[in-house]
């Protein structure tokens, strides 16, 4: 036999990564997801300021996180695929997490820094809807803070652990799939206006790179979560 029959040619890669749940799968989640934020578009457009409506939405919002996420959990379950193998590394020393912590905090520092850059030359400025949605109350600020626990774990789960590795799967490249999810990512938030968007797509890029670079969730949990909780500071009495 011929030894080079069957071989790969050698610029080829031995391994590509694969879906890890059905295309179907992750149509539906995209539907779910556009569903949802075409909904943030017209409830904030249309929120009046005042702690009731505040506090319905935020009960809202951490529904529909862990809802998406039970959608993940559910297609991913089909390929033998878990929501600890997204993660990543788990934290089994004390040292492990605060690497990851000072990971995440040398990642919000930077990515600040810069997105402030890019926020500048857009001239991008906070809108109204995310002034209304900010926490004002103490009760408000209570629950705020189940608010980006959840974004910090979901949407990390979600859309850097299950949508950025299923368009590296599908696309057959890792940049493609941390563009790709990047950009669903910003568009998720276009009730902030389509400056903040181009904004929180960078964001999401930056984070899918942080993911792919640690092979981990984890870091970029806690870097999300701390973005979030910086909401408290937001709002007002």
């Amino acid at each position: 036999m011929n030894a080079s029959v069957g071989a790969l040619p050698a610029n080829q890669p031995t391994h590509m990564p694969g879906l890890i749940a059905p295309l179907w799968h992750t149509g539906l989640f995209l539907f779910a997801l556009a569903g949802l934020s075409f909904w943030s578009v017209r409830y904030h457009s249309s929120l009046q300021i005042g702690p009731s409506p505040r506090i319905a939405s935020y009960f809202f919002i951490l529904a529909s996180e862990w809802i998406l996420l039970g959608i993940v959990a559910l297609g991913i379950r089909s390929r033998g695929t878990t929501l600890a193998a997204l993660i990543g590394e788990r934290w089994s020393t004390a040292s492990k997490f605060f690497r990851d912590l000072g990971i995440a905090l040398g990642f919000l520092v930077f990515s600040n820094l810069f997105l402030a850059v890019i926020a500048g030359l857009l001239h991008s400025t906070q809108n109204q809807n995310v002034r209304n949605l900010l926490p004002h109350t103490a009760t408000e600020k209570a629950v705020w803070v189940f608010i980006a626990l959840t974004a910090g774990i979901c949407e990390e789960i979600t859309i850097r652990g299950y949508l950025q590795r299923q368009f590296t799967g599908l696309f057959r490249n890792s940049a493609a799939g941390i563009v790709t999810q990047g950009v669903l990512f910003g568009s998720a938030h276009a009730y902030q206006g389509w400056k903040q968007v181009v904004v929180i797509a960078i964001l999401g890029c930056l984070l899918g790179w942080l993911a792919h670079w640690r092979k981990s969730l984890r870091p970029g949990i806690l870097a999300h979560f701390l973005q979030d909780l910086g909401g408290l500071l937001g709002g007002g009495r």
